[in-house]
C-alpha cells in the first residue's frame, strides 16, 4: 500500500494491538489509530517502536492493518475512521472535496518539518483548491534489472544511461534462447508487466502525462502500445497469458533464468532479498528524438481524518512514520536524509549494480508517475477506466490492434463529461473544489 515495490504485502496479515503502559510522569495518554499496510514484517518492527515514541510523546498508537478501500470508505461512514490512512491522489481529491480529510496546513502551518520534505513530493500532496492534503510517506523509480552472467555468456556489454529502445529490442534478441532446440524457449530477453507499460508511453512522449480530465491517446501513445505488444509477437518477451498460468512472479523469472532482463519497481526489497543470480539495474532505454522523461512514483501519501479528535497528535504521528519510525529509512522523500548511501548499507548488494545511477537519473528527469490508476481526475478515473482497461486487457492479449484504440475515445470522454456534469450539481463538495470542476467543464463546452 504505501511503499510500493520495496515492500510487498504477505500473505499473512497481523491485526496487531499496541498496549503500552503509562509512564509514572503521564496522567494519560491520547489514542491515533493509523490504518498501515498489512506487511507483516513492517507491523512488527512498528510495535516494537512505539512504546518509545508514547513514552516521548504521550501518543498511544493503535495500529489497523490496511484491509480495503471499501472497509476504510466504512469506516468513514461508520464515524469511526483511522486518524492517519493512505490516500492516492485520486481518492484523496474526491475525499478532500467530501470534507472527509484535513487540510495539513492546519496543523502544519510554520512546521520546519516541511522544509525537510522534498518540494515535489510536497506539491504532489495538493490539490486543486490549494489546499495540502497529504504527505508523500515513499517514492520509487523503476528500471531494468538484468542477469550478468547471461550478458557475460552472450558477450554482451552491460546497458547504461545510453542505451535505446530499438539497442534493448536488440540486445533481448541476442539474449532470447531455444538451449534445447526443441522449439520451446527456454531464456526469454526481457520480461514487462503490463502494469507498467505507461513508462514506456512516458518515455516516447512529447508531453508530461497526468492531472488528466479526459482520456488522450495520441500516436505518441499508440506507438508505446505497439512497441510493447511486439515484444511478444517477435518472442523476445514470454506472453502475459503463458506467465499467469504458470503462476511466477517476475522476480522468479530471473532468478531461473527464464528471462534475462526484467523491469521493475527500484527499490524493490523482495528483489534485493532474494536474489542469488549476479544482478545489476539499468534505466529505462530512452526513444531517439524524444525528451528524457523518467517515472517516478509520487502518487499517494498519508491523510488525517477529518473525523479525528487529536489532529494535532495525529500529525505528530505523521511525522514520526515518515522520519521517525525506524522501518521506513532511510525515506526518500526526505531532502535531508542520503537515500542512495542509506539503501547501500542494508543492501551492499546494490553498491555498483547501477542502483545510484538509476535513482539520480530518475531525479534529474523526473516526470511524474504516469500510472493510469492516478493519471486522470478524481472525477472522471472511473468512468475512464472502467471502459479503457478492458480494451488494454485485450490489446495485450493480442485480441485488439493498438491501431484500434484511438475510435473508442470519443465515446469513452462522452461518459467521462457526463459524470462530469453530475459531479457538478453535488451539493456536499467544498466550494473550492467545485470552482475547479466548473472551470474544467467550461474548458470542455
Amino acid at each position: 500500500m504505501n511503499t510500493p515495490g520495496l515492500r510487498p504485502a504477505l500473505s499473512t496479515v497481523l491485526l496487531l494491538w499496541i498496549v503500552v503502559g503509562c509512564s509514572e510522569n503521564r496522567v494519560s495518554e491520547i489514542e491515533v489509530t493509523y490504518n498501515c499496510a498489512a506487511n507483516a514484517t513492517d507491523i512488527l518492527q512498528l510495535q516494537a517502536e512505539l512504546p518509545s515514541f508514547t513514552d516521548t510523546t504521550g501518543v498511544h498508537v493503535t495500529l489497523q492493518p490496511f484491509t480495503g478501500q471499501e472497509k476504510l470508505y466504512a469506516m468513514m461512514a461508520a464515524g469511526q475512521a483511522p486518524d492517519i490512512f493512505y490516500t492516492n491522489t485520486v481518492v484523496r481529491d474526491r475525499l478532500a472535496a467530501e470534507n472527509r480529510i484535513l487540510d495539513l496546513r492546519g496543523v502544519a502551518l510554520g512546521d520546519p518539518f516541511l522544509h525537510r520534505i522534498s518540494p515535489d513530493v510536497l506539491e504532489g500532496g495538493m490539490a486543486a483548491d490549494s489546499g495540502l492534503y497529504s504527505i508523500g510517506n515513499w517514492v520509487f523509480t523503476a528500471g531494468v534489472y538484468y542477469n550478468r552472467d547471461l550478458f557475460d555468456a552472450a558477450g554482451l556489454s552491460y546497458p547504461d544511461s545510453s542505451w535505446t529502445w530499438q539497442e534493448m529490442r536488440t540486445v533481448a534478441r541476442r539474449l532470447t534462447r531455444d538451449i534445447n532446440r526443441d522449439g520451446t524457449i527456454d531464456t526469454y530477453g526481457i520480461f514487462i508487466g503490463s502494469h507498467f507499460v505507461e513508462l514506456i508511453e512516458q518515455m516516447n512522449s512529447d508531453r508530461p502525462l497526468g492531472n488528466e480530465l479526459l482520456l488522450h491517446l495520441p500516436r505518441e501513445s499508440i506507438e508505446a502500445y505497439r512497441e510493447y505488444v511486439s515484444l511478444m509477437t517477435d518472442g523476445l518477451m514470454p506472453d502475459l497469458r503463458r506467465i499467469q498460468a504458470m503462476g511466477m512472479q517476475p522476480v522468479q523469472l530471473l532468478q531461473t533464468g527464464k528471462v534475462a532482463m526484467l523491469v521493475e519497481a527500484v527499490p524493490h526489497q523482495t528483489l534485493f532479498e532474494t536474489l542469488t543470480v549476479r544482478w545489476g539495474i539499468a534505466p529505462i532505454p530512452k526513444f531517439p528524438g524524444k525528451p528524457v522523461r523518467y517515472f517516478r512514483s509520487g502518487s499517494g501519501g498519508l491523510s488525517i481524518s477529518s473525523q479525528s479528535g487529536h489532529p494535532d497528535a495525529a500529525w505528530r504521528t505523521l511525522k514520526w512514520i515518515i522520519a521517525g519510525a525506524a522501518v521506513y529509512q532511510p525515506n526518500p522523500v526526505l531532502r535531508d536524509v542520503d537515500f542512495v548511501g542509506g539503501c547501500e548499507r542494508r543492501y551492499p548488494s546494490l553498491t555498483g549494480s547501477g542502483f545510484r545511477e538509476v535513482w539520480e537519473w530518475s531525479i534529474r528527469y523526473n516526470a511524474g508517475d504516469p500510472r493510469f490508476f492516478v493519471r486522470f481526475s478524481s472525477w472522471t478515473s472511473a468512468t475512464i477506466l472502467e471502459r479503457l482497461q478492458p480494451m488494454l486487457d485485450r490489446v495485450w492479449s493480442r485480441e485488439m490492434r493498438p491501431a484500434d484504440l484511438p475510435a473508442e475515445v470519443p465515446a469513452i470522454n462522452a461518459a467521462a463529461k457526463k459524470e462530469l456534469l453530475r459531479v457538478e450539481q453535488r451539493t456536499d463538495l467544498n466550494e473550492g473544489f467545485l470552482r475547479e470542476i466548473r472551470k474544467e467543464i467550461m474548458r470542455l463546452e
